[in-house]
């Protein structure tokens, strides 16, 4: 039972850190000259491979580990409410749980700016008032 349990802690943390390695190896963010990048397309090619492309936690690699790691859903309003900017902000620069940290690739400016787009997830299209009619 033991050594069934060492050698399934050894996969797992096998597994953390080659996301994690692919993750810090990626171009993602560095490729391209500052200014010139928008948060969405920031989020895009780095964010969405574990958040998904529209903040619910189903990227490709969060598909891939499904079985260590739940990501969140971001684009749940219960569950972002309970979520400050602030606290966004510190898990995208300092990292949090399997989350790598980005604080070495990202000024931030860039991370305030991930901030307000992850916030976007929450907010519905169209989201303008209705039309008042008159009877």
């Amino acid at each position: 039972m033991r050594v069934h349990f060492l050698s399934r802690l050894r996969c797992q943390w096998l597994c953390v850190m080659v996301m994690l390695f692919v993750v810090g190896a990626s171009s993602t963010f560095a490729a391209e000259p500052k200014g010139t990048v928008s948060a969405q397309s920031r989020y895009d090619s780095g964010c969405a491979r574990c958040h998904g492309a529209s903040g619910k936690g189903n990227g490709l690699q969060a598909m891939a580990l499904f079985f260590m790691f739940k990501m969140p859903n971001m684009a749940d309003p219960a569950y972002m409410q309970t979520r400050s900017d602030d606290v966004l902000f510190r898990a995208i620069k300092q990292g949090k749980a399997s989350m790598p940290s980005f604080g070495l690739k990202l000024t931030d400016p860039e991370i305030k700016d991930l901030v307000v787009y992850i916030r976007s997830f929450t907010k519905a299209p169209g989201s303008a008032k209705p039309a008042v009619t008159a009877h």
